[in-house]
């Protein structure tokens, strides 16, 4: 099973490098995610995640985004909030590149639906505040649209298919779309509480920004914080965003 996911990350990234021939970039897409439950109905997260206009040296992106969510009890419904540090790399047109600090602070719905023992949804609406340099301030809403579809045996997969949509629109610019990320992959489950998700992500992007294509890998580990960790994770639905 392991070997297939081998086989499976070389196809995708082969995908990859022939959708960015077109772009003349192979861009890169690394991520870590940390999911810790700490109560019944808390949960915290951490992201970190590093772009490469590359394969992997030339820099593009490195991120840190903290944030806590709080669930209902009687509703998969959860409210939270957090904090998000960016260090952007562009190129200007003379092809010198610099670097772009930005700070945001982020609120967030996410509404999960488990439509079958094999197939969970989830809507997350998200609003952030995005502070660049001393007097660039940018007010952004986000919709992000989730899916899982397990493979297989439903006892005993570690198989699942993932697909993503996420809508960016600006709310204090003349224009007001932003962009329009969409990613599919794969997440295999290594252990328990570690599983890994191989995957390609497009980032269509505004005329005249040119759009983006990424090959990424992901990897996700949870934690479980709570005296009685015996209990079922209170999102399993949820738990494909980001």
């Amino acid at each position: 099973m392991k070997l297939k996911l081998l086989y499976f990350i070389g196809f995708i990234g082969l995908c990859s490098l022939n959708l960015n021939a077109q772009q003349n970039q192979t861009n890169l897409w690394l991520q870590y995610l940390g999911r810790a439950q700490l109560a019944e109905s808390w949960r915290a997260t951490s992201v970190w995640q590093y772009r490469s206009y590359n394969l992997l040296t030339d820099s593009r992106l490195f991120l840190i985004n903290n944030y806590v969510d709080y669930k209902l009890k009687n509703a998969e419904v959860q409210f939270g909030g957090g904090y998000m540090y960016l260090d952007i790399m562009p190129y200007n047109e003379f092809g010198e590149k610099r670097s772009i600090i930005e700070h945001r602070s982020l609120q967030q719905v996410t509404i999960g639906n488990k439509v079958s023992r094999r197939f969970s949804i989830s809507h997350r609406f998200r609003l952030e505040q995005r502070f660049l340099f001393t007097d660039w301030f940018i007010m952004r809403a986000r919709y992000l649209f989730s899916s899982r579809f397990k493979l297989g045996d439903l006892d005993n997969t570690k198989w699942s298919l993932i697909f993503k949509n996420e809508i960016r629109m600006n709310l204090d610019k003349e224009r007001a779309f932003d962009s329009n990320r969409i990613s599919a992959g794969v997440s295999y489950q290594l252990s328990k509480s570690i599983s890994i998700q191989p995957g390609i992500i497009a980032q269509l992007e505004a005329a005249p920004i040119p759009n983006d294509y990424y090959f990424a890998l992901k990897l996700r580990q949870k934690f479980n914080f709570r005296k009685n960790n015996a209990k079922p994770d209170i999102d399993p639905i949820g738990y494909s965003n980001d």
